[in-house]
C-alpha cells in the first residue's frame, strides 16, 4: 500500500477516531493530524507526541486552518443531524480547496432500509425511515456523493463495532449484563448480530486512505462471522465470569420496551429544558435521588423498541467488495474480539 502524507482525523477524542489516531500514529507512516472539538476530550490521545489541532466542524474558516498541509482525511466526526450534514459538507468542502489526495467517510450500515433481510451488499437502497442516526448518515453520505467529481471520496460502511472504548456495544451491554437483570430474549434475540471488532475497522479505513480502488466507492465493513444476538451475550457473560444467563420472555420484554418508551421521552425532554434545576433536586433530596436512580436503572436495563427490532433482525452485510477491492480480510473472531473487549475493562475498573 502506498502510505505517505499527513492525515487529519476527525473526531478524534470519540471511539473509532481514538482508536483511529492511536493505529495510524503506531503502526502507519503516516503524519497523524488529530482533530478536537474540545480539550477534554484529548484524555486518551494525549499519551502520544500528537499535536491536536482544534475545530469544530461547524466553523468552515476554523477547519481550513486545519486543513493546511494535509493530505488525507478520516472523517468520524458526527453530532446532531444539522452538525453531521452540514459539518461533512464543511469538511469536504476544505479538503476540495485543500486538494487533498483521498478522503474517507464513516457511514453505517445503518443507512440500509431496515425491512430488508438475507445479505445485504452497497448496492441495496439507502432509505431515510425515521430513524434519527441512520437518517443523517443517509444525507451525510448523500454529501459526499455530491462532491464525488471533485474530492476522491470513499465510504465505509461498518456494522457493530465493539471493542474497548466501545460505550454502545461493549460497556453499556457489560452493565447490562452486571446489573443481572439482563439475560438472552428468546426470539426477541435471534436476529443476525454482525459485530466487527475496532482494529478491523482500522484496517479498512487504512486500505481505503492508500488504494486507488477505493475512490468513489462504498464498502461494508463487517467482522468474519455472524452469531446472533443471544449468542453475543453469552459470550460476553461467559467472558464476564458471571452465572449462567437466564432467558427473558420475549412476551414481556416487548410488553417493558412499550412501556417504558414514553418514560425514556419524557425523561429526554424534562432534561433537555430543566437539567439544572433537576439536579438541584437531585443533590438536596435522597427520596429525588433514589427515585431517579431507580427509573435510570429501569431504563437501562430494558431494552428500547429501536433495539428489539435489530436484535430480531435476519440480516447480514456482505464484504465480498471490500475483499475483492480492498483484499480486507477480519482478522478478529468474537471470542477473540470478546476476550480481547473484557480484558480492557478489566484493565480499567469496570
Amino acid at each position: 500500500m502506498n502510505e505517505h502524507g499527513t492525515v487529519l482525523i476527525t473526531g478524534a477524542g470519540g471511539f473509532i477516531g481514538g482508536r483511529v489516531t492511536e493505529a495510524l500514529h503506531l503502526g502507519s507512516p503516516y503524519d497523524v493530524r488529530p482533530n478536537l472539538r474540545q480539550w477534554s476530550s484529548a484524555a486518551r490521545i494525549g499519551r502520544f507526541p500528537l499535536q491536536p489541532v482544534l475545530f469544530d466542524i461547524m466553523e468552515p474558516e476554523a477547519i481550513r486552518r486545519g486543513m493546511e498541509g494535509v493530505t488525507h482525511v478520516v472523517h468520524c466526526a458526527y453530532g446532531p443531524p444539522e452538525v453531521t450534514i452540514e459539518g461533512t459538507r464543511n469538511m469536504l468542502e476544505a479538503a476540495e480547496d485543500a486538494g487533498v489526495e483521498r478522503f474517507v467517510h464513516l457511514s453505517t450500515v445503518d443507512v440500509y432500509d431496515k425491512e430488508l433481510t438475507g445479505q445485504i451488499d452497497e448496492d441495496a437502497p439507502r432509505v431515510v425511515n425515521g430513524d434519527r442516526y441512520g437518517d443523517m448518515k443517509v444525507e451525510a453520505e448523500n454529501v459526499c456523493w455530491e462532491h464525488q467529481d471533485r474530492v476522491p471520496v470513499t465510504v465505509l460502511r461498518p456494522s457493530i463495532v465493539y471493542g474497548p472504548f466501545s460505550d454502545l456495544w461493549t460497556v453499556s451491554i457489560c452493565n447490562r449484563l452486571k446489573s443481572g437483570r439482563w439475560g438472552t430474549l428468546g426470539e426477541c434475540g435471534e436476529g443476525m448480530c454482525n459485530l466487527v471488532y475496532i482494529d478491523d475497522v482500522v484496517q479498512a479505513i487504512r486500505r481505503a486512505l492508500a488504494l486507488d480502488e477505493a475512490v468513489g466507492k462504498a464498502f461494508n465493513v463487517n467482522g468474519p462471522e455472524a452469531i446472533t444476538w443471544n449468542e453475543y451475550f453469552q459470550r460476553l457473560n461467559d467472558e464476564l465470569g458471571r452465572p449462567e444467563l437466564g432467558e427473558i420472555d420475549p412476551t414481556s420484554t416487548k410488553l417493558m420496551a412499550k412501556l417504558t418508551q414514553p418514560v425514556r421521552s419524557a425523561a429526554k425532554l424534562v432534561l433537555d429544558n430543566f437539567e439544572d434545576e433537576i439536579m438541584k433536586l437531585y443533590s438536596r433530596f435522597d427520596v429525588i435521588k433514589y427515585l431517579m436512580k431507580r427509573t435510570e436503572n429501569t431504563l437501562k436495563t430494558t431494552p428500547t423498541s429501536s433495539e428489539l427490532n435489530l436484535f430480531q433482525r435476519d440480516a447480514t452485510y456482505s464484504t465480498d467488495r471490500a475483499r475483492n477491492l480492498l483484499r480486507y480480510e477480519p482478522e478478529y473472531g468474537v471470542q477473540e474480539g470478546v476476550s480481547m473487549s473484557v480484558k480492557w475493562l478489566s484493565h480499567h475498573g469496570y
